[in-house]
């Protein structure tokens, strides 16, 4: 899958005028690591310097871009089974992220949350939820009932590239998601195919299971982590505590993806969440629970994970739970 979105992603880059040396750097960036597509793509972007590559890269690919997992949401018999199969393997896609479904009377919901790391969560939603409708269209021949996006964020100053989605674009909602009709669940699939439906449901199973299971030390140090909240120790003090070399460390981080700086922001974005719905807490105190020094530097990375800042979050996450507001 990695080789398919990376192929697609040089593509774009070249259709934008870069040289061919400039490609081939992106394309080495991603090979020399094995966080590979998302290296490439922070390659991309500084090169680029368009906010909006998530969009454009999003909308490029198709269902075959995504290996086998494409090939069983292709074979879905409807829109339920392709909903279906989508919340359950979202993650080897794009790793950390959920997706989850909802009904409201006659809408439908397909809510996206994705972990902000090297990249941010703004661009890693707009990825996503491109690629979604792209897909989406492609199978149902641009039919999409009711079809928007939503997003939680307000405008981003290249709001007029979001007309690319060829569909409406609500933001400051209440979460992200790719929104239509309930009818899109009993829409059938002209390519459906009962079969290779079941092969590929099997075999993205073993994938899901082989990914969990490469995932077991970064586990590890999440946990370290939340047996000390407030406590980030540097890679050196943390490959101790585990009882493994610092290169250990790093090196079992880059076989899951992952890296020990992208394991401190999501652990502080968890805890700060659940510390910005506690009433009683003012947003300086989150900062020092959350090991700042300087509550101006926890402002900075809660709008960088999130895109709001952490008293905008903490209003909408108020109204959503119909609790008190506390102030900053």
């Amino acid at each position: 899958m990695h080789e398919a979105y990376l192929q697609t992603l040089l593509a774009e880059v070249q259709s934008r005028g870069f040289s061919g040396d400039q490609v081939a750097r992106v394309a080495a960036d991603a090979r020399d690591t094995t966080t590979g597509l998302g290296r490439a793509l922070v390659h991309a972007l500084g090169l680029t310097g368009d906010p909006g590559l998530a969009l454009s890269f999003g909308l490029r690919l198709n269902l075959a871009s995504h290996g086998i997992l494409g090939y069983a949401l292709m074979s879905s018999r409807n829109g339920d089974q392709l909903m279906t199969l989508l919340t359950r393997y979202a993650e080897l896609a794009v790793p950390g992220l959920s997706l989850r479904r909802g009904v409201d009377g006659q809408r439908l919901f397909l809510v996206c949350e994705a972990q902000a790391g090297e990249l941010s969560r703004e661009f890693l939603t707009d990825l996503v939820l491109s690629t979604l409708v792209s897909g989406a269209r492609g199978l149902f021949n641009r039919r999409i009932p009711g079809a928007e996006v939503w997003l939680d964020y307000a405008p981003p100053a290249h709001v007029e590239r979001y007309t690319e989605f060829g569909v409406p674009v609500r933001f400051s909602e209440r979460f992200c998601a790719l929104v239509c009709a309930r009818s899109f669940l009993t829409m059938p699939l002209s390519s459906a195919n009962p079969l290779m439906a079941e092969f590929g449901t099997r075999q993205c199973d073993e994938l899901l299971q082989q990914l969990r299971q490469r995932s077991a030390f970064a586990e590890r140090v999440r946990r370290a982590f939340l047996l000390t909240p407030g406590e980030f120790p540097s890679q050196e003090e943390m490959a101790q505590r585990l009882h493994v070399s610092a290169r250990t460390l790093r090196r079992k981080l880059r076989e899951e993806m992952t890296n020990y700086r992208e394991l401190v922001d999501e652990v502080r974005l968890g805890l700060a969440k659940r510390y910005l719905r506690t009433p009683e807490l003012r947003v300086s105190e989150i900062a020092g629970l959350l090991g700042y020094d300087e509550v101006a530097n926890f402002r900075r990375a809660f709008k960088r994970w999130t895109g709001q800042s952490p008293m905008t979050w903490r209003s909408s996450a108020c109204k959503q739970y119909e609790g008190p507001c506390p102030e900053a």
